[in-house]
This record gives structure tokens, C-alpha cells and sequence, in this order.
């Protein structure tokens, strides 16, 4: 970036702070303030992978699993 896009990427920045100063944070942090909705999507589509594996549909109950731990890479969390 030349010093010119800087300054003037600076002053987008402390006008978005000034003007928008929950948005600002949030941007900053990269994750949502309240996560209940992804807990929910994530409890959704594992439990759903888990009653398509009782009543034995293997490839939508492998789909639907896959997907939550997709949303739950998503949100920033590592396995270990």
C-alpha cells in the first residue's frame, strides 16, 4: 500500500469509529457479540446428523454432521 491508501484507509477507520463505534469493534474482533444463533445451528444439525444415523440414512446423516462441524470450524474454535 502506498502512503496515501494508508492515510486514507486511517481516516475511513476513525470516522467508522466515531460514527459506528459497535460495528468498528465488532469488525475488529471478527466474531459476533451474541453466538447463540451458531450454538443453535450447531446443536441443530448435530442432533439431526444423529437421528438420520439411528433410522440408518447414512449419507444425509454424514452431510448434516459434516455441515455442523463446518459451522462450528467457522466460528473460530479448533478441536484441541
Amino acid at each position: 500500500m502506498s502512503e496515501a491508501e494508508r492515510r486514507t484507509l486511517s481516516e475511513i477507520e476513525m470516522r467508522l469509529m466515531d460514527e459506528e463505534p459497535a460495528l468498528a469493534s465488532a469488525l475488529v474482533a471478527g466474531k459476533p457479540d451474541n453466538p447463540v444463533l451458531s450454538y443453535a445451528l450447531v446443536a441443530v444439525f448435530a442432533g439431526l446428523g444423529a437421528l438420520l444415523l439411528v433410522l440408518g440414512s447414512f449419507g444425509p446423516a454424514l452431510g448434516s454432521i459434516g455441515f455442523a462441524a463446518v459451522l462450528v470450524l467457522m466460528r473460530g474454535y479448533t478441536w484441541r
